[in-house]
């Protein structure tokens, strides 16, 4: 099975090289863990490889977004190849960018998403963040037929992709069923001495469920 590196090696390499192309992986972990910038150390890892990165955000505006990849030093492979679906700004009411959707409304995300793939005819990288937001304004059931949707649209494509949620807003059962939509999952958390990560399940890939230290560096 052919493999997409993470971005982080103490992770990368007992998962055989990376995340199995074309699978839709789950990042859990509580606020400030780290889910966020290794996502976008994911999209930036694969604007490396030459595919193009995908992002829906639904909780951070345009600026914000490009501000982090050019703290990190990324902006230079990201910048003129970053699709993103704003998932954002209706809730004030601004302009929208090209690929834009309220979540009160899943069938225009749906919409958005697959316009998205279309415009890129493959090879890229997909991140959601952050499905909790989904479940809260969509609720869980529909947000999980919304989730196998776009689950199946990315594997059509060949696309690779990763899906942010935050621990502790959620029923057991809601992190159950994104699990069961999802091929793998990554825990991740801090402490007073680092952040840490853990893969608890991956699709066709040996796992060790162990805290990982690692750091996310420019």
């Amino acid at each position: 099975m052919e493999r997409v590196q993470l971005g982080v090696s103490e992770i990368d390499q007992p998962m055989l090289g990376g995340l199995p192309r074309g699978s839709l992986i789950l990042v859990i972990g509580p606020p400030g863990a780290g889910k966020s910038i290794l996502s976008k150390l994911f999209l930036y890892k694969g604007a490396q490889d030459d595919e193009t990165p995908i992002l829906l955000s639904t909780s951070e505006e345009e600026s914000t977004i490009r501000e982090t990849f050019r703290l990190f030093n990324w902006a230079s492979s990201v910048e003129g190849r970053l699709v993103l679906i704003d998932c954002y700004s209706w809730r004030a009411g601004k302009p929208r960018t090209k690929f834009s959707a309220s979540l009160t409304s899943l069938t225009e995300v749906s919409l958005a998403i697959s316009g998205a793939l279309e415009s890129i005819k493959g090879n890229g990288r997909f991140v959601l963040d952050s499905f909790s937001d989904f479940v809260k304004y969509a609720g869980i059931d529909r947000s999980i037929r919304f989730l196998d949707s776009a689950r199946t649209k990315l594997k059509q494509n060949g696309v690779t992709g990763m899906i942010l949620l935050e621990e502790g807003m959620h029923a057991p059962r809601t992190v159950t069923s994104v699990e069961y939509s999802t091929d793998g999952t990554i825990r991740m958390r801090f402490a007073e001495n680092g952040r840490y990560m853990m893969v608890s399940r991956m699709v066709a890939t040996p796992v060790m469920p162990k805290w990982i230290p690692f750091v996310i560096g420019k």
